[in-house]
């Protein structure tokens, strides 16, 4: 199997590998896409650069549900929900790969009224840290009982 379709499949396997908390190893991804592993090579090297793929890919979805929201509020608490949908994709996407800046890009974006950078950086810091323990099974409760408190206080 070759082109975009293909790199789709294999993206999207070794993103159930991730959410199962499974190593993505280039046998493991052929495994769950149903591919030989010699398919996966001509769109990744390494399985480093599939968990790259993965975490932006990842980070797309999480843009969409927060540049979807109707309000700065209800955009933090979309960021939240997806930390709590998605755990382990969460912590790989600031894990494996740094995505800071464009999350931090994101929440520029969120608080369009002119307000200053470092108050996008607060938002997102906090968000971050509160997404970080949701995204814990052991403290999720909590921490998401909390979260439209917080939300509202850092905004």
């Amino acid at each position: 199997m070759r082109g975009p379709g293909c790199r789709q499949v294999i993206v999207a396997a070794a993103t159930a590998l991730v959410d199962r908390d499974r190593a993505v190893t280039l046998r493991a991804v052929s495994r769950e896409a149903g591919l030989p592993t010699s398919s996966i090579y001509p769109h990744f090297p390494t399985p480093p650069a599939i968990l790259l793929a993965v975490c932006h890919e990842a980070f797309h979805e999480l843009e969409a549900a927060v540049l979807g929201a109707a309000d700065a509020h209800s955009a933090g608490l979309a960021y939240l929900g997806f930390a709590v949908a998605h755990p382990r994709r969460y912590r790989v996407m600031f894990g494996a790969a740094d995505l800071s800046e464009p999350a931090l890009r994101l929440f520029t974006q969120v608080l369009t009224d002119s307000r200053p950078a470092s108050d996008a950086m607060a938002l997102w810091l906090g968000l971050h840290g509160l997404a970080d323990q949701c995204a814990s099974s052991r403290r999720s409760a909590p921490f998401a009982a909390l979260a439209p408190r917080l939300v509202t206080s850092l905004i």
